[in-house]
C-alpha cells in the first residue's frame, strides 16, 4: 500500500496491523490488502476515494519483497525449479559498496573478474539466455584454481569445479546458483542506491532443507552460517578493488562482449533510467 493515509495523510508505516487489515494510526481507519478502506471507526458510510494504492507482495527468508507496479499476478523471483519451502535461509548481510547500483549485478557478467578477484578459470564458453523481458541469466563453469585456505577446503569438500548460474532481474536483483559436485549453494542479492556513487548490497544464503527434522533443527542452521561465512568472503574481496569502476563503452575489449551485451540490455529494460553512458 501506499506510505501515506489518503484521508489526512498520516504515515501508514506508524500504523499496526488489525487481523489481515492495515491500521491508520491517525484515525484507525482500516485497510485490506488490496488497498480497499473497510472500516472507519467514526462513520457506517466508507466514501469511494477511501483507497490505497496498493503493490504485490511476497515472503522470502524473512523478507518483504515489493513488486512496484500495482499489478497482478506477481510471483517473486526465485531460483529455478526450487520452492522457497525447499532451502533454508541464512541470517541476511549487508555490504555497502562503492559502486553505483548498475553496475553490481554487471560483475556477474565480468568474465575476467572472476579469474582477477576470485581465481575461478572460465571451463568452455558460456552461455546467456532472457529469461523473462526482465531478468537475464548467465550460466557458465569454472575450475576453483586458487590457493588460499577458503578454496582449497571447498575442493576438498565441495569439488573442484563449480556450474554457476546468475540471473540478473532488473539489475536490482541477483540469484546465483553454484553447483558443486557434491554440493549446491543458493545467494539471493538485493541491490539498494545508497547515493549515485554507493549501493547496499543485502544477501541472503540458501543451503538444501535436510529431510530429517533432526537435520532440519541442528544441521541445517551450521550448515548456512558455514556457507554464510565463505560467501560473505567471496563478495568482500570485490568491495575495495571494484570501487569507483564504471562502465566505459570505449574502452572495452573482444573479451567483454558478455558484460557489453549486459549493459545493453539493463539500458533498454530500464528505459535509459540507469543513467549509463
Amino acid at each position: 500500500m501506499g506510505g501515506r493515509c489518503v484521508h489526512l495523510g498520516a504515515n501508514l508505516s506508524r500504523g499496526c496491523v488489525i487481523g489481515e487489515n492495515l491500521q491508520c494510526p491517525f484515525h484507525e481507519w482500516q485497510f485490506a490488502g488490496d488497498g480497499r478502506c473497510v472500516h472507519i471507526p467514526a462513520s457506517e458510510t466508507i466514501p469511494d476515494f477511501a483507497r490505497q494504492t496498493s503493490f504485490p507482495v511476497a515472503v522470502r527468508g524473512g523478507h518483504v519483497f515489493l513488486f512496484n507496479r500495482p499489478q497482478a499476478p506477481f510471483e517473486a523471483p526465485f531460483f529455478a525449479g526450487k520452492d522457497p519451502g525447499d532451502l533454508f535461509p541464512a541470517r541476511a548481510f549487508t555490504l555497502d559498496v562503492g559502486l553505483r547500483w548498475d553496475m553490481v549485478a554487471a560483475n556477474g557478467f565480468d568474465l575476467q573478474h572472476f579469474r582477477a578477484a576470485h581465481d575461478r578459470t572460465l571451463l568452455g564458453e558460456p552461455t546467456v539466455e532472457q529469461m523473462s523481458p526482465f531478468a537475464r541469466t548467465l550460466r557458465a563453469t569454472f575450475s576453483v584454481s586458487g590457493h588460499g585456505i577458503r578454496d582449497r577446503l571447498t575442493r576438498r569438500v565441495s569439488g573442484p569445479q563449480v556450474a554457476m548460474s546468475i540471473t540478473v532481474w532488473c539489475g536490482t536483483m541477483s540469484l546465483v546458483t553454484a553447483e558443486f559436485q557434491r554440493t549446491t549453494s543458493y545467494g539471493m542479492v538485493c541491490i539498494t542506491p545508497i547515493d549515485s556513487a554507493r549501493s547496499r548490497l543485502t544477501t541472503i544464503v540458501w543451503v538444501p532443507r535436510s529431510r530429517s527434522a533432526l537435520g532440519r533443527a541442528l544441521f541445517d542452521p551450521l550448515d548456512a552460517a558455514v556457507r554464510r561465512s565463505f560467501i560473505m568472503a567471496f563478495m568482500k574481496s570485490d568491495q575495495h578493488r571494484a570501487e569507483g569502476i564504471r562502465y566505459t563503452p570505449g574502452t572495452l575489449i573482444a573479451a567483454d562482449a558478455v558484460l557489453v551485451d549486459y549493459f545493453q540490455w539493463l539500458e533498454s529494460i530500464t528505459g535509459g533510467e540507469s543513467s549509463l553512458p
